[in-house]
Formats: C-alpha cells, sequence, structure tokens
C-alpha cells in the first residue's frame, strides 16, 4: 500500500501545496474565475520540472511497477501523477486570451490526448481507476468541468459570463442516484388465481407444445426459455423443447447443465457465422437464407408449434419470413448487430412491419427500458417489455447459500482495463484489501483471472455452473455494455451485488467510447444510430465518443443497474472496501430475493397472455403491459 500512497498521493513539499491550496478554491469557487496568483506561480515552476519527455520516462516507469513485469522501474520521488493532472488542469485557465473555446479544447487535451495515456490506446492509467486519492481533483471532473464550458462556447458566452459552478457542484449532480422502484407487495391470491385463469388460455386443448428455440447467447436463450416453460408448467402442459444455435459463452454448460444437446448443422452454421462477424459483419442475405433453409428441413422444425428466437436478431428476421409457426422474438442484443451497414434500414423496415401487420403471430419482446426505447426509436414500434428473472439459475442449484467459513467476493470481467491496466487494477485493489479489510476472511476472486493466489486475491478462468455461484458472499460488477445477464443471474440467485456508482461509471463509459473500440457495444452510434423515426438531431437512443456526462447518464439511468433496488454503489476503489466490510451480506440478499419474487407474477401474466395470443392467434398484450422498471 506504501507505494500506491507514493503513486495516488505524491510526495514533496510542492505537491502538498498544491493539493492545500486546489481543495480550498475548488470548495469556495466555481471553474470560470482565474485561479489565484499562488496556484499559477506553482503551477507554472512544477511544470518547467516535469517537461513531456520526463512524463513520457515516468508513465513508463508507473506501467511497469503497476504491472509487475520483470523489468519493473523505479519511479522518481517527485512524481505525483495526480498533482501533474491538476497543474495541467489549472493551466487551462491561466492564459491571457481565455475563452470558452480555449479552455474546452485544453481540458480535452487533457482527457483524450497523451498526458494520461500511459502507453497505447487501451492501456488506461490510475488515474481513471482508482478515484481514491486524497487529491480533491479527479479525472472524471475534469470531464464535468469540460462539459460545462462545451456548453458555454455553444452559447456564445464570454470567458467571463460563462456561469460555471464549482467542481464538488459538478459532481454531486453525478452523485445523485436515478430513483428506483419501491419494492411490490408480495401477489396477492386474487393475482394467483388471475395468473391461473390467463393460464387456462395457454393450453387451447393442448396437451403438449413442441418449441424450438434458436439464438447463440446461453443467457439470452435461457432467458426467455425458463419463463416460457414456467408458464406452461402452471397448467401441466408438456414442453418438449430443442435448443439450436448456443456459442457463447460456454456452449457446453448449455448441453450439461439444462440437457439441451440437439445440433443442426446448418442452424448452427448460420448462428456462427453471425457471431463471427460480431462487429465486423460482411455477409450477403442469400447465404444466409439457404443455410436457414436447409436447416428448416429438419423435422424437428417442421413439426414445431412455437419458435422462439434470440440473437442476433439478423437470424430472426430471416426465420420469421421463412416459417409460418407463431413466435416470439425475444431482444437482448442491439437489433442492426451483426448486420451489415447496407442492409440494417431493409431489417428494420422488416421488423417494423412484423410488428405492424402480423401481431397475432409474432411478438418481438426486449428486456429492459433501455432496449425497449431504443426498439421504439428504430422500428416505430414499441416492443413488449419484461424484465429477466433468470429462473433457471436457481433451478437446480438453489439460492444463497455462501460459504462463510472462507467468505469470497465474485469481480466479474472488466472489460473496460486491459492489457497492462488489468495487471495495475488487480495490484491496486490487492492493495487496498490487504489495507482495508485484514483481519478480515474476506477473499476477492477475479473472473479470468490466471495469477498465483494470496490471502487477498484469487483467480477463476475455469468454466462453472450455476450452483456455484450461490457460494460467493457477494459479488463486484464492472459493467462494460447497456445489459448483462450475469447481473441479473446473481441477483435471482441472491448473491447481494455491488456496483461503481453513477458518476464513476459515467467516467468509464466516456473513457471507453474515446479509445476503445469495445464495450457499451448496445448503445455504440456506430452498432445503433439506424432509425426509422425523422432525425431529432439528438445522439439519444446511442452515444458516441463527444457524448457528455449527462448524455451518458441518460441512458445508463435505463439500465437494470441503476433501477434495480438493493444494490450497493461505490464511488472508489477504498469506498468498495468500506461497503464489503460493513455490509450485512444476509439482509441485502434476502431484500433482494423478496423484491425478484414479487415482481414475477406481473412478468408471468404479461408472457401467459402473449402465448395465449400466439398460440390462439389473437392481438398480443399492449406493450405498456411492462415488467420492466
Amino acid at each position: 500500500m506504501d507505494f500506491v500512497r507514493k503513486v495516488l498521493d505524491c510526495q514533496g513539499d510542492d505537491w502538498h501545496q498544491l493539493r492545500s491550496l486546489t481543495q480550498q478554491y475548488l470548495k469556495q469557487a466555481g471553474t470560470a474565475t482565474r485561479p489565484p496568483q499562488q496556484i499559477s506561480s506553482l503551477t507554472r515552476r512544477l511544470l518547467k520540472v516535469w517537461t513531456p519527455l520526463a512524463l513520457l520516462r515516468q508513465r513508463q516507469a508507473l506501467s511497469s511497477r503497476l504491472a509487475l513485469t520483470a523489468l519493473a522501474e523505479e519511479l522518481d520521488d517527485d512524481f505525483c501523477i495526480y498533482g501533474i493532472m491538476t497543474a495541467h488542469f489549472w493551466r487551462c485557465f491561466d492564459q491571457d486570451l481565455s475563452s470558452p473555446s480555449w479552455v474546452e479544447q485544453c481540458l480535452q487535451r487533457l482527457t483524450r490526448g497523451p498526458l494520461l495515456n500511459m502507453d497505447t490506446r487501451e492501456d488506461w492509467g490510475p488515474l481513471e481507476f482508482s478515484q481514491s486519492s486524497s487529491w480533491p481533483l479527479h479525472l472524471l471532473d475534469l470531464r464535468l468541468v469540460q462539459d460545462q464550458w462545451q456548453l458555454c462556447r455553444l452559447q456564445g458566452l464570454s470567458f467571463e459570463a460563462c456561469p460555471s459552478p464549482s467542481v464538488p457542484a459538478l459532481r454531486h449532480t453525478l452523485r445523485m442516484a436515478a430513483a428506483r422502484p419501491a419494492e411490490p407487495s408480495k401477489p396477492s391470491e386474487a393475482v394467483r388465481q388471475q395468473l391461473v385463469a390467463q393460464g387456462q388460455q395457454v393450453q387451447l386443448a393442448m396437451k403438449e407444445v413442441q418449441l424450438v428455440l434458436i439464438g447463440s447467447h446461453m443467457g439470452s436463450n435461457m432467458e426467455p426459455l425458463s419463463m416460457v416453460e414456467a408458464c406452461f408448467g402452471q397448467q401441466g402442459v408438456v414442453l418438449k423443447t430443442t435448443v439450436l444455435g448456443t456459442t457463447y459463452p460456454f456452449p457446453e454448460i448449455m448441453c450439461e447443465s439444462f440437457g439441451h444437446c440437439a445440433t443442426n448443422s446448418f442452424i448452427d452454421d448460420a448462428v456462427r457465422l453471425l457471431v463471427q462477424q460480431m462487429y465486423r459483419p460482411s455477409w450477403e442475405p442469400v447465404h444466409l437464407l439457404n443455410l436457414l433453409t436447409q436447416g428448416l428441413e429438419d423435422p424437428a422444425l417442421r413439426n414445431a408449434e412455437l419458435f422462439v428466437c434470440a440473437q442476433p436478431m439478423a437470424l430472426c428476421s430471416f426465420l420469421r419470413s421463412l416459417v409460418d409457426q407463431p413466435m416470439l422474438l425475444y431482444q437482448a442484443f442491439p437489433l442492426v448487430g451483426a448486420t451489415p451497414v447496407a442492409f440494417r434500414h431493409l431489417l428494420l423496415v422488416q421488423l417494423s412491419e412484423v410488428q405492424k401487420s402480423n401481431p397475432h403471430r409474432s411478438v418481438l419482446v426486449a428486456y429492459s427500458e433501455f432496449l425497449a426505447r431504443q426498439v421504439q426509436r428504430q422500428t416505430n414500434q414499441r416492443p413488449l417489455c419484461l424484465r429477466p428473472h433468470s429462473l433457471y439459475a436457481y433451478r437446480d442449484g438453489g439460492r444463497y447459500l455462501p460459504d462463510t467459513a472462507h467468505p469470497r467476493i465474485l469481480l466479474g470481467r472488466m472489460a473496460g482495463w486491459a492489457r497492462n491496466s488489468a495487471g495495475a487494477f488487480v495490484r491496486l485493489v490487492e492493495a487496498f484489501a490487504e489495507d482495508m479489510l485484514r483481519p478480515g476472511p474476506l477473499r476477492l476472486v477475479f473472473l479470468g483471472l490466471n495469477r498465483p493466489s494470496s490471502d487477498t486475491v484469487a483467480g477463476l478462468s475455469r468454466p462453472f455452473g450455476y450452483h456455484e455461484l450461490r457460494r460467493f458472499r457477494g459479488a463486484v460488477y464492472f459493467p462494460w455494455d447497456m445489459g448483462m445477464l450475469l447481473f441479473s443471474e446473481l441477483y435471482s440467485i441472491g448473491v447481494p451485488l455491488f456496483l461503481p456508482d453513477r458518476a464513476w461509471i459515467s467516467s468509464i463509459i466516456k473513457r471507453m467510447l474515446e479509445y476503445t473500440d469495445f464495450g457499451w457495444w448496445q448503445a455504440r452510434a456506430e452498432g445503433s444510430a439506424v432509425s426509422l423515426a425523422p432525425d431529432s438531431g439528438r445522439l439519444w437512443p446511442w452515444f458516441s465518443e463527444n457524448s457528455t456526462m449527462q448524455e451518458i447518464l441518460e441512458l445508463y439511468d435505463l439500465t437494470d443497474f441503476v433501477r434495480w433496488p438493493y444494490v450497493t454503489s461505490f464511488g472508489s476503489l477504498s469506498q468498495l472496501m468500506e461497503a464489503l466490510s460493513q455490509a450485512d451480506f444476509d439482509a441485502i440478499s434476502t431484500s433482494m430475493l423478496r423484491w425478484n419474487d414479487a415482481s414475477l407474477p406481473l412478468s408471468m401474466s404479461i408472457l401467459s397472455k402473449t402465448l395465449a395470443a400466439l398460440l390462439g392467434n389473437q392481438t398480443p398484450p399492449m406493450p405498456d403491459e411492462s415488467s420492466c422498471v
């Protein structure tokens, strides 16, 4: 921890003075006023020492040390990563010809230029992922101030007239939590009887239903399938299911854990083609249609009475045109994902027409409020919205039953950090845990980490079943897209969840949009910004590297990460350690399970009516009958 403190908090009289002056000034003034002479003089002196070449050498040494490489270099005792960022921040306001345009460009060079980037575009430094320094100014603040000065420039204001609030005020607006729903009451007997009555419609004199499910992702296949199974199971209807196409993340689990082992070489090849070309699709429709047409010769598909198609949606669109049976199109994926640019508008037109012209035979379902609104914008039709309940995740393994003798905290995959930064993040977490969680017994287990275990940190790289998830005491989750089924799986099992707060996650999203071509794919403009609706001139409901922090939060606040209750948030690694050390894990788990169970009847009611309408050739429920919160 001493090395971490040295890197983040810095040594030396000049740095202590700059930190103290910055803290005093940021509390009492906005960012439109030029810094006092004392700060300006100190900043100029420090930046004469820390030239670009000196910074380059120290960034390389820091990267080496944090990543624990064999060539670890010593850092200069006067190197101060937060202090250098703060000095450059004040220089943006220390110009005789300052204007909103100048300030905005200067801050942009700090957040997107080489100063804060260590070696490569993908390699993030501790400025981004720690937020634990005692320095009063963080990288997040630079982005917030930049947004304010961008607004002043767009409004044509002068430097003196820009009404920019103080940094603490800007940060406070991001930390204000979005409103979460109140806990629903337990289902009454009247509601239960209503569900039974609605379920009778599903039978339609049937004792058995042949169902075919096609999709690439195990979670987004099992989510609708488990709900459909529950609806039919309530009425004693036997469901004979064939599942095809599962390729990700561990296709063997679909067979080993759930018994769905069927294959169809043509359907599997069609799904595999789309998955392989997920981000740079170049397929031709005739090739996909040929594979699907040949695959449909399978008796299991010819005799199907109901289709459920998950993702990718291009596959479901073509399949809808080739079969006559009723179909539930389950959306946990960007509509135009894995679709070449030339065919995206045609896909949207076809899906829109399906929803409008044949609602008795096809129903499009989204699994989050964010996706429902994005689909509505893209097709001019709002889909049904059913929140995920992950019934399959605890069907056989049961719910929360933690190993309290050797408690472990699961840390999900963190796609925002790669290469040296992944190792740097693990080391920072380990340092904070050693300092703040000891002598307690908690051990942090990183999913996908392959390194020798310590008393504090371990790795988990092999595939595992859902019954193993319930043994974790809690889970720390860093989202890297707008919807993640592991989140709902952990929630439904009852494993207490800890997520970055809105301020920190918005900073992470912004950085990934600027410096990477992965992560937050469901909302990236390059993969989703195709619409049949008139162009309103807004980025919403997708964002780009130029999106402001507020625009990012407008979308993020529509995700389950924000909207589901009883999720603990943290704004830094030190806050995370405090939350873990103080958490009443059992009480949190009980509240999560109670809310999940109490909200299930509404989802079942909507799905029961939907299935009854599809199998009875009737109009399905209205889209405003949503269980997404």
